[in-house]
């Protein structure tokens, strides 16, 4: 068949090389000049430096990384050791460094104030949220969401607001309150994975690699805005702003659903765009810069992430120091990425900013998700939906694959690197 697919971020190039893969003629379309999926990549320095970056868990992003070892994509080894420091005080305090244990690779504790005072508070809390993910998984009643999880459980402030939510703001990249309303289930499957010891993975080359192996040999009309998608007897016109138009046996929408009533036909398409206006999304900033403030004073407390909060828990912000996991960055000019800054970041010290989109997960959207794959089940559709929305998984990125992944179901494409496991290779020098 001939099949668009519109858009570029992870579910539609994973859609398009699952079909393309299977045999079918594909054309993507995409409004911005490039590839959604790594416009935001910014050469810096001489290196390379992913917005947002992505480091993978292999057992949480594991259709992702499968997907990646098919097309050839080589992954190594890396360590996202974290520090925690208290903000707006008379000065920054850095709390809590952490490192790996040799035997293990399990997350411990290496600064002494960190273990004098607040080490007993924190390993209690680590064996309460162990038993309550363990009775959690036991009980019958696993429809609750992340804050009822927390309200059943009495789990050690200082470990839960200052060392486990700051992780889970950096997976999700939404703000705290959207994260309690969040299905505990996926979230509590993430930490009990987190505290595993398994080696965290990055994709060699980064995000333009993977970009560059899912896009080959595929027709991408790039730089022009999708403003028409409407059945025409038994095919599916798209026309797009420079004019391109084309007639389509199916076509694949993998963009953000605040954006299909730019093109969808509002009579054709009436009860999807019902259902698809439900699904709620937040955006944030993702800063790119050369501002160490960002950082602990010390640089001895460097960390790959640099969370900041107050004592209260109220405001917060993470960043990543980039040199330390990026290869061609090493021994380079130290540059970050800060999400959502609450601090003041030097605008002469900014290299971009890059306003990122998120699905906000939470039951309502959970049972949207579930009726568009029902719907998408029907034979005689031509006009499929997908995107890390459409899942309630976690990660976002593994949620997009997924998500291309029943399309190709529903489409009865052969999905080919299911169970493929990455290899990965010695890891290059980083700057720990």
């Amino acid at each position: 068949m001939d099949i668009a697919v519109i858009g570029s971020g992870m579910a539609g190039l994973a859609t398009a090389r699952i079909l393309k893969d299977a045999g079918h003629n594909i054309t993507v379309f995409e409004s911005l000049p490039g590839r959604g999926m790594d416009s935001h990549t910014v050469e810096f320095d001489g290196g390379i430096i992913d917005a947002p970056l992505r480091v993978m868990n292999p057992y949480l992003w594991k259709n992702t990384l499968s997907l990646a070892t098919y097309l050839g994509i080589k992954t190594f080894p890396v360590r996202t050791y974290m520090a925690c420091s208290w903000l707006f005080e008379d000065k920054t305090e850095t709390w809590l460094t952490t490192s790996r244990a040799p035997i293990g690779n399990f997350p411990i504790i290496n600064n002494r104030k960190g273990l004098q005072q607040y080490g007993v508070r924190l390993v209690k809390g680590m064996l309460q949220l162990k038993t309550a993910i363990h009775r959690f998984f036991k009980s019958k009643n696993q429809n609750i969401t992340l804050t009822e999880f927390i309200n059943k459980n009495d789990i050690e402030e200082v470990f839960w607001h200052g060392a486990v939510m700051p992780v889970l703001y950096t997976i999700c990249t939404c703000n705290p309150k959207t994260i309690g309303e969040w299905p505990a289930k996926p979230l509590l499957v993430f930490l009990s994975q987190l505290t595993s010891g398994v080696e965290l993975l990055r994709l060699q080359g980064g995000t333009p690699a993977f970009v560059g192996k899912l896009i080959e040999g595929i027709t991408i009309h790039s730089g022009a805005a999708v403003t028409k998608v409407e059945l025409k007897d038994d095919k599916v016109l798209v026309e797009n702003q420079a004019g391109t138009q084309q007639l389509f046996d199916r076509v694949i929408v993998a963009t953000p659903t605040n954006k299909i009533e730019d093109f969808l036909n509002p009579e054709q398409f009436a009860e999807d765009l019902q259902l698809l206006k439900q699904f709620r999304f937040e955006e944030g900033d993702l800063v790119i810069h050369t501002d160490a403030t960002v950082m602990p004073p010390r640089r001895k407390d460097w960390a790959v992430l640099s969370y900041m909060m107050d004592r209260h828990f109220t405001r917060q912000q993470f960043t990543v120091w980039m040199n330390a996991i990026e290869p061609t960055l090493v021994g380079k000019n130290p540059v970050f990425q800060t999400w959502r800054p609450v601090t003041p970041i030097d605008p002469k010290k900014v290299i971009s900013t890059v306003k990122l989109t998120r699905a906000v997960v939470n039951s309502q959207t959970v049972e949207l998700s579930q009726e568009l794959q029902r719907r998408q089940k029907a034979s005689d559709r031509k006009v499929y939906f997908c995107g890390s929305w459409s899942c309630d998984g976690l990660p976002i990125l593994e949620s997009a694959v997924t998500s291309a992944m029943q399309i190709a179901k529903n489409l009865g494409a052969p999905i080919p690197f299911v169970g493929l496991k990455p290899k990965p290779e010695v890891a290059p020098e980083l700057g720990y």
